[in-house]
Parts: structure tokens; C-alpha cells; sequence
């Protein structure tokens, strides 16, 4: 885990970061950020393959011991508050980024094999509400199917919304919508919808 100290805004060593405000460049590159101390710590533990860092001081300090526990190929890069802004093309005040490799893709079987408890998203776009359900089926110890047009849970305000729940929940994107239900209750699952609609059933 070698730390490296920036002194330049413009570095080559920091291109991917340049990239962490376009979600899909990342995707395409196979990454994706964790931002914030705290989701940068969930992350560190939780088994998915961080490629490099960039923090300031005070967050190098912060996260020392789990830094440490780095392997000795991800670079940690060091450099001051005032340049995150420069280097990410956004205001970022937490002055803690990691980049990670975008884990392969679950299956709708692999997610919901000898499990009991599902969220299923329909539509839901905005990263702050896919970021929150997460947090909430974390909670409640469920899993998370996403229909296709869904926001990517793993674009960086989803996470950091999730407070890195999105990290240690399985989940999968449906391919066939609403097809794949069947499949759902046909392993035995109740699908209970929620809707505003007046003339739903009031729990």
C-alpha cells in the first residue's frame, strides 16, 4: 500500500479519477467510486478488489489502519482538500475517493436461492431512492432485484446514500420484466406491490 503524494492537479497517475462525476465511463472502464470516509472504510472490508485511492491528509490519518491493510498494489494518493475539486471536476468536500472493480453480475437464481426476504424495484431512477431502499433492505437483512430501468446501484451517490449497503447487499438485475416474476413466485415467494393509489388497500 504505498502512499504517493500529488503535488500537481493535472498528475496522469489520477485520470480514472478525472472520470468519477460520468458514471457510465466508469462502467465502461469497470469501476466504480466509493466516496466518504465511511463508505470508503465499508468498502475496504467488504471483499471488493479496490484498485487505487486518492485522499487528503486528514482522511489518510482517519483510515490509517485500514489503509495499511491494503495490498501492496493499490496506491493510496495524497493531496491536499483544495486540489479534489481541481482533479474531480466537482466540489468534494469529504476529501476520500476509491476506485474499485465492478464486481461480476448476479443472477436472478443466485440471488434468490436459499433466501426469504426480497425488495424488487420497479423503475426507481433516482440514485438517492435506490441508495435508501438499500439501506432499508440491509436493515431488514433482504436481497435487492432491480427491473432494467432502474438506476445502476453501484453509480456513487447510490452508494454513499446506502452508506455502503449497496457493498454487502446481493443483488441482480432482471433481464425479463415483469417476466422474471414468475420465476420469483414460482420459488415460492408472496409478491406484495405498494402503490399511492386511493383506491389501494390500506395496510
Amino acid at each position: 500500500m504505498p502512499l504517493i503524494s500529488i503535488d500537481r492537479f493535472d498528475d496522469p497517475r489520477l485520470e480514472d479519477f478525472r472520470s468519477v462525476s460520468d458514471g457510465e465511463l466508469l462502467r465502461r472502464r469497470n469501476l466504480f467510486v466509493g466516496e466518504g470516509r465511511l463508505v470508503v472504510g465499508r468498502l475496504i472490508n467488504s471483499g471488493h478488489r479496490v484498485v487505487s485511492l486518492l485522499v487528503n491528509e486528514a482522511s489518510r490519518r482517519a483510515l490509517d489502519r485500514l489503509l495499511a491493510s491494503l495490498p501492496d498494489a493499490v496506491p493510496v494518493y495524497v493531496c491536499r482538500t483544495d486540489d479534489f475539486r481541481s482533479i474531480t471536476g466537482f466540489n468534494l468536500h469529504r476529501g476520500c475517493l476509491a476506485l474499485a472493480e465492478r464486481p461480476p453480475e448476479r443472477t436472478l437464481a443466485g440471488v434468490i436461492d436459499g433466501h426469504d426476504r426480497l425488495l424488487v424495484l420497479e423503475g426507481v431512477g433516482d440514485a438517492d431512492n435506490v441508495g435508501s431502499a438499500f439501506r432499508n433492505a440491509a436493515a431488514f437483512g433482504a436481497r435487492v432485484l432491480l427491473s432494467p430501468t432502474c438506476c445502476d446501484p453501484l453509480y456513487r451517490k447510490a452508494i454513499r446514500t446506502s452508506m455502503g449497503s449497496v457493498l454487502r447487499t446481493a443483488y441482480a438485475r432482471l433481464s425479463k420484466w415483469p417476466g422474471d416474476l414468475a420465476t420469483v413466485k414460482a420459488a415460492g415467494f408472496t409478491i406484495v406491490a405498494l402503490t399511492p393509489r386511493e383506491d389501494a388497500l390500506d395496510l
